[in-house]
């Protein structure tokens, strides 16, 4: 068991190596996390069995695959967008959303959404702000819908988001959410939540879109707040200072 754990972190140290002499520096630095995270694992299984999934490669196309299976499509989806939600109490909250092209990034397809129109704490609210901004060009037909939406939370999320697209002419051919504490995967076309192995394809995608998405919208959210408390900190700089008085027998004092 040992020495099949070992082979796996020599073949990948191997991998990483030629990564990074031939300058693809973001798959070197992916397998460098990657030996990182299975270097700290204190398993004593079979590495093929035991070793947590999430640290493994998983092929794009693959997970599409799997996925289209999953949702009942025709063929694997190409292009799927990912929102999420941040703030802290209500304040700040920001919407994001990641787009997704054949299982991979695309970065130009990224968006961020200072919510507007939302008081406090309400996800649903602010869920249903990002989709009428992003989405009303495709629900006048003037752009088209990705393949699948995948909203960041439970069934809740889901509802909210549905309800914002029920408000539109146009409706998206798949909305999805993934709920975080027991990964379950919530369909619009199915009345009972789906749950996938750990290391099933198609999960593991979809996490990898909700992570993502999940770290584009807390860095523009902690961005927000730092703008914030430097404005605040400015203005309280700016505050004219009360002047020091000097005590006199005027005052009432006992100068005595």
């Amino acid at each position: 068991m040992a020495s099949k754990r070992s082979a796996l972190i020599r073949q990948m140290q191997t991998e990483m190596e030629t990564a990074s002499q031939e300058r693809r520096y973001e798959e070197a630095a992916r397998l460098r996390d990657r030996l990182k995270a299975i270097q700290s694992l204190e398993l004593s299984g079979d590495v093929r069995e035991d070793v947590q999934p999430e640290v493994f490669y998983i092929d794009p196309r693959r997970g599409l695959e799997k996925l289209a299976e999953l949702l009942g499509l025709e063929t694997p989806p190409r292009s799927m967008e990912c929102i999420d939600i941040a703030h802290l109490q209500g304040a700040e909250t920001v919407g994001s959303l990641i787009c997704f092209i054949d299982g991979k990034p695309f970065k130009s397809g990224y968006r961020r959404f200072k919510i507007g129109t939302v008081e406090g704490v309400d996800d649903y609210a602010a869920i249903r702000e990002v989709i009428t901004r992003r989405y009303r060009y495709a629900a006048e037909g003037e752009e088209l819908y990705p393949d699948v939406i995948l909203i960041d939370g439970g069934l809740g999320q889901l509802h909210a988001g549905l309800q914002a697209f029920g408000e539109m002419d146009v409706r998206p051919p798949m909305v999805i959410s993934l709920a975080k504490r027991e990964e379950e995967i919530y369909i619009q076309a199915k009345s009972a939540p789906v749950r996938l192995s750990r290391n099933n394809e198609a999960l593991r995608l979809l996490q990898h879109m909700r992570d993502e998405a999940h770290r584009f919208a807390q860095a523009y959210h902690h961005k927000l707040r730092k703008k914030k408390t430097f404005d605040e900190d400015v203005q309280s700089s700016r505050r004219p200072r009360r002047p020091h008085r000097t005590r006199s027998a005027s005052d009432g004092a006992d100068l005595s």
